[in-house]
């Protein structure tokens, strides 16, 4: 039996919203709102006045993906050059749109691309590039961003994972970049994607009029959402409830899976079974919009950056026992989620749950993207190779650095003991 002493009092997942913000917003339930003042809040702390880029504020990234390829209106068969990890929906939002995604390996140390590897892919069939940022490391694309524009190829940035501010310099080449604020991404709204589309007025002003055409999210819809997030956001974000429940489910109810009970609270979206794109082809509900104005008015920079700062230093143990924690060679490194690549993932993960260290394996729906049927694609072997090991860690912006240490050196412990007992690993 573990000791309540011996839990580290943070789980890998955390939930990055304050009651206080649920307190702020329940009024939205309750009046009308004027959608159009909130969304000029948003346009004001984002773009600052720039003539050049218009905000489109969406249910999540799968709908501001799907309408900007149905804006774009390419032949079927049109073919996207992408980056080879992200979820499986948005795969299936550009296949659906009859987009063919061809993946590009992505290197561990980067999680990034080369300008050579997406020449490789370019065809006359090639309409587009998607550079998705994953786990928060963003890598330097402006090589890639270049070459494409000189191309004449449309360019999009999946920013879903990498949000850092809202006010955050974006490359100005690049024609459209879509941020998450979903359940357990940075700056949570428990859902809603903010979009950036730039130097093309006409674009914007068809996928407005494709947005308008839809439906609102219902009220209901969202207020279930939030109440599903309340009960993973309790025994979450406290440690004193975080360790006083883990001691519970680990020796009252070790065979009763709590993970994937708080994993399938915070999922995103029941899919329309008979047509997956409706499932998204809804508007921002009224209270959706006015907690993700006041997200963006409240994000503290300058705590993200100290909490950064502390995940950095667990990072450098990491790397100096000899492990690959992916992205670590970005410059301006940020964290989404923390992953670590381990020999053993499933038995690290037994061993360091029973030391009271809150590891994950399936904690998102992060894939490798796989390549298209046909002998001229290439599949993403490498990216696999290091992808299928990685285990995720109590690491976040909540965590303080004493725990990041014992996290880590523990993590490191419990690899060197299995090393030693298998050398092959």
């Amino acid at each position: 039996m573990i000791k309540g002493d011996q839990i580290v009092p943070y789980s890998a997942l955390y939930i990055d919203m304050q009651y206080r913000h649920l307190f702020n917003t329940l009024w939205a339930y309750l009046k009308p709102v004027d959608q159009n003042k909130y969304i000029q809040e948003i346009e004001e702390i984002w773009l600052g006045g720039l003539k050049n880029q218009k905000i489109l504020i969406t249910l999540c990234v799968r709908a501001s993906t799907d309408l900007v390829l149905q804006a774009l209106n390419w032949p079927p068969g049109s073919e996207v050059i992408i980056t080879g990890i992200n979820i499986p929906d948005m795969i299936q939002v550009l296949r659906l749109n009859g987009i063919i995604p061809v993946p590009v390996e992505v290197n561990a140390d980067t999680l990034g691309c080369t300008l050579d590897q997406f020449k490789q892919f370019y065809t006359h069939k090639t309409k587009g590039i998607m550079i998705s940022y994953v786990f928060g490391a963003k890598f330097d694309a402006s090589e890639i961003i270049d070459w494409a524009k000189s191309k004449g190829l449309f360019i999009m940035e999946d920013e879903a994972e990498s949000f850092v501010a809202p006010n955050a310099k974006l490359n100005p080449n690049v024609d459209f970049s879509t941020f998450s604020f979903g359940s357990i991404k940075t700056c949570s709204a428990f859902g809603g994607s903010i979009s950036v589309i730039r130097n093309n007025e006409a674009l914007y002003r068809k996928m407005k009029a494709l947005q308008e055409s839809y439906p609102k999210w219902s009220q209901k819809n969202y207020f279930k959402r939030t109440l599903k997030n309340l009960i993973p956001m309790i025994l979450l974000n406290s440690q004193k409830i975080n360790r006083s429940s883990r001691w519970i489910f680990i020796n009252l109810f070790p065979n009763w899976d709590y993970k994937e009970f708080v994993v399938n609270s915070i999922r995103g979206f029941q899919k329309n079974s008979s047509d997956v794109l409706q499932t998204y082809r809804f508007r921002v509900p009224d209270p959706m919009l006015v907690m993700l104005a006041l997200r963006m008015k409240t994000f503290d920079v300058d705590q993200f950056n100290m909490a950064t700062q502390r995940q950095i230093v667990g990072q450098s143990i990491l790397k100096k026992g000899g492990l690959i924690v992916p992205g670590h060679a970005v410059e301006d490194r940020k964290f989404w989620l923390y992953p670590v690549v381990v020999p053993n993932p499933e038995t690290t993960y037994k061993i360091l749950n029973a030391r009271g260290i809150d590891a994950y394996m399936g904690v998102t729906q992060l894939d490798i993207v796989e390549s298209p049927i046909g002998s001229s694609y290439q599949y993403p072997n490498k990216t696999l190779s290091y992808f299928k090991n990685i285990l995720y860690l109590p690491i976040h912006q909540n965590a303080d650095l004493k725990s990041i240490q014992t996290i880590c050196k523990e993590v490191l412990e419990v690899v060197d003991m299995l090393k030693n007992r298998n050398p092959k690993l």
